[in-house]
């Protein structure tokens, strides 16, 4: 059915990650899928710092089997990563731990600029030549080099790029001044990680430091990139502002950032919303929310003159 369509992200699945388990991972995939959802994204990074192990526990539930598309992503993040030697044998490695031979979406996962883009082109129309993916997607990439993709697949007929993913949310919408109108003029759509800004809105506060091995965990390398994209006073002064304003409708930050991105941003029919979740409650408290309406006018305004007040520090939508 057309509209915006939930994705259920695996970056947190592996014995490093915060699903620690397979038994712990099914539980996940049970649970996105009794809500009628059959989506799941991972990368051959995931998760961070221990490459292999979310598509290693999708491979041993055998997800594929259980109704369940996969979208993943290239090796990516090094030079070089992109050449056709190197695609070609992520792919192999990656088939390999997810027990498929061929997944729903292939992205690259950020631009290989030390590549050029036409031989690692060339590579992605070979595999899907080969019946090795159904749709060609880029992620961390500039809207000019998505144009780029876009004509070199016009001009040698060659598997253009069909999905986008990247960063959206309340305070990260950059996307919207020069990517969407891109993607639209070619169809493109686009698939929003980080919705809740890996817990910002609902999880800190400033002068509050953050747990040990939260998200916001100044020892990991993860935790030092989100306390770099969010850890503004600018982004403290809007959060308190959504603070009083669900309290004030009994909601919670959570739920109207979800509820937003559904109803309220630039995201269209075929687009996507991409969620992560550490605890099953979690999960489905996130789908829960999705299944609800639109925002009052109220809210929708405090969003949109925060937006105004932090665009200038929002983080990049691109590498």
């Amino acid at each position: 059915m057309p509209g915006v369509d939930v994705i259920l992200g695996t970056a947190g699945f592996g014995e490093h990650g915060r699903i620690t388990t397979t038994a712990f991972a099914k539980e996940f995939l049970d649970t996105f899928t009794s809500a009628g959802h059959f989506v799941v994204d991972t990368a051959y990074v995931y998760p961070g710092g221990f490459q292999g192990e979310s598509e290693t526990f999708l491979g041993n539930l055998d997800a594929s089997s259980l109704g369940i598309q996969i979208d993943t992503k290239v090796r990516s993040f090094e030079n070089n990563s992109h050449t056709p030697e190197s695609i070609a044998k992520s792919v192999e490695v990656q088939f390999k731990r997810l027990r498929v031979s061929k997944v729903r979406t292939l992205y690259l996962h950020c631009p290989d600029r030390c590549t050029p883009f036409v031989d690692t082109h060339r590579a992605m129309n070979d595999l899907f030549l080969a019946g090795k993916f159904e749709r060609f997607g880029l992620s961390n990439f500039k809207a000019n080099e998505v144009e780029i993709f876009v004509k070199m697949a016009q001009d040698n007929k060659w598997v253009r790029p069909t999905v986008y993913q990247g960063i959206y949310n309340m305070f990260s919408r950059l996307s919207e001044q020069e990517l969407f109108s891109v993607l639209h003029q070619y169809h493109i759509n686009f698939f929003a990680f980080s919705p809740l800004a890996v817990g910002f809105f609902s999880n800190v506060r400033r002068g509050q430091e953050p747990p040990a091995g939260s998200r916001f965990d100044p020892n990991t390398r993860q935790g030092q990139r989100s306390r770099e994209r969010y850890f503004k006073e600018s982004f403290f002064d809007a959060i308190e502002r959504i603070d009083t304003v669900s309290a004030k409708y009994g909601v919670s930050n959570n739920s109207i950032a979800l509820r937003w991105l559904k109803h309220h941003s630039q995201l269209t029919d075929g687009d996507a919303i991409i969620l992560g979740a550490s605890k099953i409650p979690q999960l489905k408290e996130n789908l829960a929310s999705l299944s609800e309406g639109v925002l009052p006018e109220e809210i929708l305004n405090v969003i949109n003159e925060i937006w105004d007040s932090i665009k200038n520090d929002a983080p990049a939508y691109a590498r």
